[in-house]
């Protein structure tokens, strides 16, 4: 078991190596938009799970109510320094951490 794990362990650290080089190769700009995809991408899929389960018992309101605070001020820094990632990152992941909170709202008054 211990060999599978270290050989495991070594092909995700390859992974992360190679990952980590290509990373390097592009411009701050489409680095910041691959990760704004990325992140923004996770809660979209969040959203659809809701819709489509209508279960929003284990979303704790106190964490998403400060998570939409830090992205509100990370938009507003992003639009005071006009930061196109940030801006689309930010206003998107908003966007849906604040429809995660009106579905489980909603769901609660059912």
């Amino acid at each position: 078991m211990n060999k599978c794990v270290s050989s495991n362990r070594i092909i995700m650290l390859a992974g992360v190596a190679a990952l980590s080089t290509v990373l390097f190769a592009f411009d701050t700009a489409s680095l910041g938009l691959c990760a704004a995809f990325l992140t923004t991408g996770s809660f979209s899929l969040q959203v659809f799970d809701i819709l489509k389960t209508r279960e929003t018992k284990a979303i704790s309101t106190k964490m998403y109510l400060v998570f939409i605070s830090g992205l509100l001020l990370w938009l507003t820094y992003g639009l005071k320094s006009g930061d196109t990632p940030l801006i689309m990152a930010n206003g998107i992941t908003l966007l849906l951490a604040s429809a995660v909170m009106v579905l489980k709202w909603s769901n609660e008054r059912a």
